[in-house]
């Protein structure tokens, strides 16, 4: 397997981690009424190393910056152009939603 397709499957398995993280907050969230609640449920779901929102956060923003970034380039190829495109995209609207919750609390 090409060093290429590789990065471009690795890309694609981060971005469905930080959407697989994102569903998890969304379901966990939507069973209760106390936001305060609802985030220590959802951290519980993490070993104890990384039950921090902001550690969660920074490496969401990580694997989504490399993604885009993999995607960006693999639109430049024939061969894979509309799932990269479509993907990036998908990154850019991802990284931007991260961005807005991680900047939201200072």
């Amino acid at each position: 397997m090409k060093s290429a397709d590789f990065l471009f499957y690795l890309a694609l398995i981060f971005v469905v981690i930080v959407l697989a993280d994102l569903f998890l907050w969304f379901a966990v969230t939507a069973k209760t009424i106390d936001i305060e609640v609802g985030r220590q449920n959802y951290l519980s779901y993490y070993p104890s190393a990384l039950q921090n929102g902001r550690v969660l956060t920074v490496i969401s923003l990580l694997m989504l910056s490399f993604s885009g970034y993999i995607f960006l380039n693999a639109s430049k190829d024939n061969r894979n152009r509309n799932a990269a495109i479509i993907l990036g995209l998908v990154s850019a609207l991802l990284l931007i939603l991260k961005i807005y919750s991680f900047t939201k609390h200072f």
